[in-house]
């Protein structure tokens, strides 16, 4: 329910922000790719929602400390003898990076079970420092 104030001037406003609270929470929102990031002592654990993803559809690459993430799931191949009424799946890509400071790149292991990838990066036993000279 609705409540409209007489002064026109108001009206507008609210429902511009109604209209824009609409789109912002429906289709802007970062709903892809729902993150949880946990540290250890020895190491990052990032546990990613993909259901119904394929793992061959999900790509990892580690550059400069940061971790990115990408989905591109196809679409499944289409039977020629089906008559559908409504198709609603259909192929997409997302893509999320993450900046992991001291994360070591030979200790990545990754694993895709029931719709949630598990990503375990150790840290670097050397803390990287890079000293700039001044001229």
């Amino acid at each position: 329910m609705y409540f409209i104030k007489k002064n026109n001037e108001e009206k507008k406003n609210n429902l511009v922000d109604d209209f824009q609270n609409f789109f912002m929470d429906s289709f802007f929102s970062n709903k892809a790719l729902k993150t949880d990031i946990i540290e250890t002592e020895n190491s990052y654990v990032l546990k990613v929602d993909l259901p119904g993803v394929d793992k061959k559809a999900v790509t990892l690459d580690f550059n400069n400390q940061y971790l990115t993430l990408s989905v591109n799931q196809e679409e499944d191949k289409e039977e020629k003898e089906q008559h559908f009424i409504r198709k609603e799946r259909s192929r997409f890509s997302y893509s999320r990076s993450y900046y992991l400071d001291k994360a070591d790149e030979t200790k990545i292991k990754a694993k895709l079970d029931n719709g949630i990838l598990t990503i375990t990066i150790g840290k670097s036993e050397e803390e990287i420092k890079k000293s700039i000279t001044i001229d």
